[in-house]
This record gives structure tokens, sequence and C-alpha cells, in this order.
């Protein structure tokens, strides 16, 4: 008589069905695979308290601020509601402070995956602005380039 295979006796009976989804798959992050998109959503929701997809708004928003064209320097602005948490990445600073700390919440794979893609944009972003040199020393150092202020403030 035949032997079963393992995989019929754990199987239902009837026909085999895989399990059932329950939630839909999480949004991907742009320019990372699907593992590190995984990892990254699981520490938004996990340890970052973020919304999905703050965290490939953030990249997005940075990569839009480098991408002018020209040698010119570029100036951040300050955003308008800084303390609204969808405002607040109107600010590329804001935006690359999130970056950071994604990466310190990170796996060690993760982190280097995420690490190699920002190494560019940090990159441009300080060749791109300009120091400033009254600025807090506490502060990391892209919170240490010259901006313009909001008009009427």
């Amino acid at each position: 008589m035949p032997r079963n295979r393992p995989g019929a006796l754990r199987a239902p009976h009837g026909s085999f069905s895989a399990r059932p989804r329950t939630a839909p798959p999480p949004p991907r992050v742009h320019g990372l695979s699907a593992r590190t998109s995984l990892a990254v959503n699981r520490a938004e929701a996990d340890v970052l308290h973020l919304r999905p997809g703050s965290v490939d708004r953030a990249l997005r928003r940075c990569e839009g601020f480098l991408a002018a064209p020209g040698r010119t320097p570029l100036y951040p602005t300050e955003a308008y509601c800084a303390s609204c948490p969808g405002c607040a990445l109107d600010d590329v600073r804001e935006a690359m402070s999130l970056l950071a700390q994604t990466l310190a919440a990170l796996p060690p794979r993760p982190r280097s995956e995420l690490a190699r893609l920002l190494a560019p944009l940090r990159r441009r972003y300080l060749a791109r602005t300009l120091p400033d040199p009254f600025a807090d020393r506490t502060l990391p150092w892209w919170h240490r380039r010259l901006a313009h202020g909001i008009e009427g403030w």
C-alpha cells in the first residue's frame, strides 16, 4: 500500500486552499525591496506609531526637494503647520529626521538597505544646501543648514 505524503495528511479534506488573507498587503516603500518595505511598515506601526506610508512620503519629499534643476543652492522651508503630522513632512528637514528615526528602529538588514538608499540623498542635500553658522549645534546636521522662513511669520 502506498504511503501518503505529509502535505496530503495536513491539507484540509477536499481541495487545497491557501490561508485566506484578512487584510490587504502593506504599501511598498519606493525604492526598497518587499522584505525591507514590510520591516519599515512594521516599524511605522509598532515602534514609531506613524500612519502607514509615512516613511514613503518622507522619502519622496526628500527626492522631490533635491530634484530641482541647476546648481543653485536650495533652501528648505518650514512647514506651515509643523505640529500637524500630515503637514510636518512639508519641511524636508523633518522628513530627514523621520527617516533617521526609521533607520534606528529597523533590524540590521533592512537598515542597511535603507541606508544605501539614503546615502546619495544625504550627499546631495549636503552639497546643495548652505551651512548656517548660527544654528544650534545640538540639532542634527540637516537642521543646521540655511532655510527660508514662512512669509508673514
